[in-house]
């Protein structure tokens, strides 16, 4: 069933045992992302680097290399998302049902919780939860996930786009791993980099760290990928189409 090109729920259903494929996926995908990403804090925080650093570097590299692995593990089982704004991304660029992006978000708080209670019981705490640096105002912080959020739902639409020609087995995870440790660099030492809902919220719900302004970390990123994926859909994906199609009337030209 569509409504105005939005899918809310595939025509058929989808089959129970790919839907439960797709959902164990995002589950265990969710699960790596948190213990290999919030692992690499705690490893930076054990070994006395210093934020804005070298520890920077560690994190960074943990989130962007695991969620590229976790990526190229199931990204042709359930699409390899991971993150809430990026289920309803792809929804509002009219390339998942509603009903599946639900899913997914619910499945991906399952898996980062895991996560966390693993890491709780190995560690005795849980690392990576998300707060604002003191010299960043709500506001500020507002904006840094919305605008990080923003580059990474539109990085995953279009290394998604199989109209683009390109190989995306091969390109999506070297390409979202490499945002995800690109944006490290600047957010880690300003909002903690949280650009995920479901990862903000295990970890700070886990390590109890919870205040008045944690909304940021979910408000700020759903609407990024409401932005994402419209501006995606109605503005860029448009392009390629009809360059496609002078393409093949250039080739016919010259046949």
């Amino acid at each position: 069933m569509q409504l105005c090109g939005f899918i809310i729920t595939n025509d058929g259903g989808m089959e129970s045992l790919n839907l439960t494929r797709s959902i164990l996926a995002e589950i265990v995908g969710t699960f790596f992302l948190i213990f290999i990403g919030c692992g690499g804090v705690h490893g930076a925080l054990t070994a006395g680097l210093p934020i804005g650093q070298a520890g920077v570097l560690q994190i960074g590299f943990a989130f962007g290399l695991g969620i590229g692995g976790a990526v190229h593990l199931f990204s042709d089982i359930s699409g390899g998302q991971f993150n809430p704004a990026v289920s309803f991304g792809l929804f509002f660029a009219r390339q998942q049902s509603l009903v599946d992006a639900c899913i997914f978000s619910v499945a991906q708080v399952v898996g980062g919780l895991i996560g966390c209670g693993v890491l709780q019981g190995i560690l005795g705490y849980c690392p990576g939860s998300v707060d604002l640096a003191s010299d960043i105002t709500e506001l500020g912080g507002f904006a840094i996930e919305l605008f990080g959020t923003l580059f990474l739902v539109l990085t995953v639409l279009s290394t998604t786009n199989s109209k683009r020609g390109h190989a995306p087995s091969y390109l999506q995870p070297l390409s979202i791993g490499i945002c995800i440790f690109t944006l490290h660099m600047f957010l880690v030492p300003t909002t903690g980099c949280g650009l995920n809902p479901a990862r903000s919220f295990v970890t700070n719900v886990v390590a109890g760290t919870l205040n008045s302004s944690f909304y940021i970390y979910i408000i700020a990123p759903m609407v990024a990928s409401i932005a994402g994926g419209l501006l995606y859909e109605f503005l860029f994906n448009p392009h390629y189409a009809p360059a496609k199609h002078i393409v093949t009337e250039n080739v016919l030209a010259t046949a």
